[in-house]
């Protein structure tokens, strides 16, 4: 028999071989004990976690006339027959290449007949999401009343595909993708029977660019032990630097090297080490993809910082050496300059896929993070932080702008925090909300002589005299057109055209005067309503309400519409003439496009 590659040789064929899927091991063993095994099952999962390989257990458990407590023997004809895909009733089908009807139909007439032996005859349909719409619909009726003896099983890693309707039919396992510590423990398993010797930081990296499937890490063992060739027997590990040269991808330690450039500033240093993994033929896509994957141990490792959390290499899944490069990294790092990188990776990243220049896209990156320095310099000056290290804190009129999150409240060492966009940009202010009188406007001369008392000079973002409250009539009407839109929105609508009177009426109740521009829409449209609109009166002010409409002209207030409009044009006169607004104006050469005011 000619060589068979280590991910075939060390196949499960036993639960107990199974990693990291004890619970679909534990019900289907339970099943078969208690005499529960249903008539459909769907495996789905990622690649290389053991779908097929727990199908293939279970048919044996299944038809196995030795088993025992739902473990097969794995040496009678049976265990044989299926372990190599021979046997006459346990049948495998590839989804992809029988994807129609005529291959459904196939199944569809063979179910009828029972096992040639034992008591099931099971169908394993792997990759099933390949399936036709057609296929699918025509296996429903068969899938959801088989006969008593036919067992299905389907496998796929994309299980969003298939219809609700098979869903619903199935029993419905999820394979959990293996930890780096899974993979290791498995491969050392297997590499002490092969007399085969790897450091542990060798097998990290095996595991690594496993991306959770215990099969690929198979396949990548065996690619790096047929490049060594005899070298492995002679009992001389491994090096993970070995490992990096055969399979043509980056050491870990370069990663964590490249990572620790960028925030270091080092852009010579960033742009060397991609210069060497371009030159060394390792793709610059998983490149970034390894970045992303470094930054989000950093951004673990700096949040448990933060909070006075211990976490350990076991948590984080990563080796002890790895763990204390990635702990020297974390201890003086930012949060807010790793969520920076990681935009800025993940937008590159997008990019990668398509440019023909991939290299340059990495390289423009590298140096855009070792310069966000600069950027954050920019944002202090726009906010009136022109002396970012003199521990100042923003005054209260910036500073209630921003809602920290809980962690970020943690960080007593982040002085120069990214402020957001000026909130006057974005007002949301009422006429009722008392605002703070502007302070004056600094001058150049002061910020040259004095840049703190500049910063704390700060205006208010609204500075607007302060309007008077709403009278009781204006909050009532306000009510009353609330109620109406929920009730009925088309006619609240108009109601927010209408100006209004409201006055007390005789035994208690109301006198309203509605008034719409003479000849309008909106005076044709209140006219046709008027008994709806009367009607939805005596609903919420009583029955006693007298209603009445008027032209325009009568002294009455102005509508809800109207008044919101007034409002917003002050607002965006506000922020277009706020002196952090033209500050930027002035620094960025930028032109506001618009301003979105809430009211």
């Amino acid at each position: 028999m000619g060589y068979l590659a280590i991910a075939r040789k060390w196949r499960p064929s036993r639960f107990e071989d199974l990693v990291g899927q004890a619970h679909v091991v534990q019900t289907l063993k339970n099943a078969i004990r208690l005499d529960r095994v249903a008539h459909a099952y769907l495996f789905s999962g990622a690649r290389g976690v053991g779908k097929t390989s727990v199908a293939r257990i279970f048919a044996k458990a299944l038809r196995c006339p030795n088993a025992k407590d739902a473990i097969p023997c794995n040496q009678c004809p049976e265990c044989l027959s299926i372990a190599d895909s021979r046997s006459v009733d346990v049948m495998e089908i590839d989804g992809a290449s029988n994807n129609g009807v005529e291959a459904v139909r196939s199944i569809r007439e063979n179910v009828a007949y029972g096992p040639s032996s034992g008591t099931y005859k099971i169908y394993i349909i792997d990759e099933v999401h390949m399936l036709s719409l057609s296929a699918f619909n025509a296996l429903l009726k068969t899938l959801e009343e088989p006969p008593s003896h036919v067992i299905f099983i389907f496998a796929t890693t994309e299980a969003q595909k298939l219809p609700l309707t098979i869903l619903s039919r199935c029993q419905r396992f999820e394979f959990r993708r293996l930890t780096h510590s899974q993979i290791v423990d498995r491969i050392k398993f297997i590499l002490a029977d092969e007399n085969v010797l790897v450091t542990e930081e060798g097998l990290r990296t095996l595991a690594s660019h496993s991306d959770g499937s215990l099969r690929d890490g198979l396949s990548l063992l065996d690619q790096v032990l047929s490049y060594f060739g005899d070298r492995p027997l002679s009992g001389v590990p491994i090096e993970e630097a070995q490992i990096v040269e055969a399979l043509g991808v980056n050491q870990t330690s370069q990663i964590t090297t490249f990572l620790g450039c960028l925030l270091q500033k080092d852009s010579k240093g960033a742009l060397a080490l991609i210069n060497d993994s371009y030159l060394a033929g390792i793709d610059l896509k998983h490149f970034a993809e390894r970045c992303l994957e470094e930054l989000r141990l950093l951004y673990m490792m700096t949040v448990a910082r933060i909070n006075a959390e211990e976490v350990s290499a076991e948590t984080l899944d990563v080796s002890n050496s790895h763990y204390t490069a990635l702990k020297e990294l974390a201890g003086s790092t930012q949060l807010i300059v790793l969520e920076r990188m990681a935009q800025i990776f993940s937008k590159v990243l997008g990019q990668l896929g398509w440019s023909s220049l991939p290299r340059f896209g990495l390289e423009m990156a590298a140096v855009r993070i070792c310069h966000l320095q600069d950027l954050a310099k920019v944002e202090q000056a726009l906010m009136g932080k022109a002396n970012a290290g003199s521990g100042e804190k923003p005054p209260e009129s910036v500073a209630i702008a921003r809602n920290p999150t809980p962690v970020e409240r943690k960080m007593e060492s982040r002085e120069t925090a990214m402020a957001p966009p000026p909130a006057a940009l974005r007002v949301a202010a009422s006429p009722s909300e008392s605002q703070p009188e502007r302070a004056p406007s600094p001058t150049p001369a002061d910020r040259e002589t004095d840049e703190a008392n500049w910063t704390t000079s700060v205006p208010s973002v609204d500075s607007r005299p302060i309007a008077s409250a709403p009278s009781a009539a204006t909050q009532a009407w306000r009510a009353f057109v609330e109620a109406v839109m929920k009730r009925r929105p088309l006619l609240g609508a108009l109601l927010c055209h209408a100006n209004f009177k409201i006055e007390n009426g005789e035994r208690g109740g109301k006198n309203v005067l509605l008034a719409f521009p003479e000849g309008s829409f909106y005076e044709r449209q209140a006219r046709d309503s008027k008994q709806q609109i009367e009607d939805q009166l005596k609903q919420f002010f009583g029955p006693q309400t007298v209603f009445a409409l008027s032209p325009a002209s009568a002294n009455t207030t102005t509508s809800i519409e109207q008044t919101k409009q007034e409002e917003a044009a002050g607002l965006k006169k506000t922020a277009l003439e706020h002196p952090t607004v033209v500050k930027m104006k002035e620094i960025l050469g930028a032109e506001v496009v618009d301003v979105n005011a809430d009211v």
